[in-house]
Order: structure tokens, then sequence, then C-alpha cells
């Protein structure tokens, strides 16, 4: 199943000393969020640390008790990396990729690298109790509350089915061979994916391949020539550029870090 993998306490090395972050599976969300995550400083930060985002082809809705502020955001093709100073207190929920669309009917690429603040969009919704709250398993109960109301049972689940599919096989996968696997043509199917994942096809696979390189290795252990294999790299030095580039690290650097 694809569970795309946010690393921020790998990617900076004092990000784990001075911000807890956690993610909570919802098994009444399970069908359309990744998870509801928080971030939260565990003193007062006097530096700078950094927040590395994956690509992930997810949305985000984020809430910022600091400033009190909800965004929907998302990110394309790169890492980025946010500043993180002084007090940290955020939570969000990762809607899996063309859940946006299919709760709110905005194309997805009208979010992706951007920040929308969310009472443009969910304007009759009024979350302000939520800034009340101290206790994080009650933010969370808030949270998941008004997510509830927005699922609808008998939502379209072929888009969310099409990520798994291409998740699981990257190898195989061709922009030409998807288009043609689902009866578009190449510039339809563009579109398409504009609108549910906010991203190109080509951009798609290659998000897809690194969260699955990164399960494979971090998780499941699979060696780096198991990995190449599985999701269709045939040069090492392409592989160890390709992962290096969305994460700063090669990837025994990142096993290593991951064993700390």
């Amino acid at each position: 199943m694809y569970y795309p993998k946010q690393l921020p306490y790998l990617l900076d090395k004092e990000f784990k000393e001075n911000i807890k972050y956690t993610e909570y599976n919802i098994k009444e969300l399970e069908e359309f969020a990744m998870c509801i995550w928080t971030m939260k400083s565990k003193k007062i930060i006097d530096k700078t640390i950094y927040n590395y985002i994956l690509p992930d082809a997810c949305i985000d809705i984020v809430i910022n008790f600091t400033d009190k502020t909800i965004c929907f955001a998302g990110f394309s093709r790169d890492t980025i990396a946010f500043e993180l100073q002084e007090k940290i207190d955020f939570m969000g929920v990762r809607l899996k990729p063309s859940i946006f669309y299919e709760l709110f009917s905005i194309q997805a690429d009208k979010i992706m690298d951007s920040q929308i603040d969310f009472f443009k969009i969910e304007k009759d919704t009024n979350l302000d109790k939520i800034f009340n709250v101290e206790d994080e398993i009650e933010r969370i109960n808030i949270f998941k509350t008004y997510l509830l109301t927005k699922i609808k049972s008998n939502s379209d689940k072929k888009y969310t089915q099409i990520i798994e599919q291409l998740y699981n096989s990257p190898k195989e996968q061709t922009v030409l061979g998807i288009a043609s696997q689902y009866g578009y043509n190449q510039r339809h199917l563009y579109r398409l994916f504009k609108k549910h994942y906010g991203i190109s096809p080509k951009i798609l696979l290659n998000i897809l391949r690194l969260h699955l390189c990164l399960t494979l290795l971090l998780e499941e252990s699979k060696s780096i020539t198991d990995v190449m294999n599985i999701c269709g790299f045939y040069d090492q030095s392409h592989f160890i550029k390709e992962i290096k580039k969305y994460t700063g690290f090669s990837p025994l650097e990142l096993i290593e870090n991951y064993k700390v």
C-alpha cells in the first residue's frame, strides 16, 4: 500500500533533538487520508531548524496553532525546506492522492506548489474551537469529526486505486503504457492527472518510485541491488543520484541514519 515516508528527523540532524513529529493512523479515515500528523517543538527554538518535505503527491490540510491559521498545501516535484524557529505547533491531515479533488471539487493543480487559505475553500466551516484546545488527542478528535463530515461513502475510488497499481509495479510503467491501459491518449491522461493529482504522469511515477525505494530500503531492509531491480533502476549511479536529489543523502547514508 502506498504510504509516503516523510523523514524530517533524518534529513536535518537537529530536528529530532528539538521537535516531536508524530503520525496517527485513523481507522475511520483510512480510505481517504494517510494520517493525521503533529509537529511540536520541545522547547523554544533559538536557531533555525529545517523541516524537509519530500514530494508525495498528497495535499495536506495544515493547522498552525501558533499563528491560528489553516491552509491547504501540496508540493509537486521537489523537496521543500521549511525554516522552523521559536515555538512550533502544527497539526495536519495528509490526504491520499486524488482525495482533495474528490472532497472539494477543485482541481488538485490549483493547490500544488502553493498554500491556499482553508476558509477561501471551506467558507461555511467553523473550526475556531480547535485553537482553544491544548490536548493533542482532543485536537485530533475535533479535526477528525470535521473530516468525517466531508467524506462521501460513495466516492469514486478509481483514482486512488490507480495510485496503488502504479506504486506496486513502477518498473513496468510508462506514460504511454498508462494511457493505453486506461484507454486515453497522452494529452487526455495528462489533463486527468493534473485534475486529480495535481501533477503530470511522469512526475507522479517518479514520486511513487522514490517512496517505494525508501520503504524497501528503510522498512523492509532490502539490499540496494534488490531495490534497484524492483524499482526499475538499471544503473547504480543513477539510483544513488535520484535518492540523493530528494534527500541529500546516498542510500547507504539514509540506512545508517535510520538505524540511529
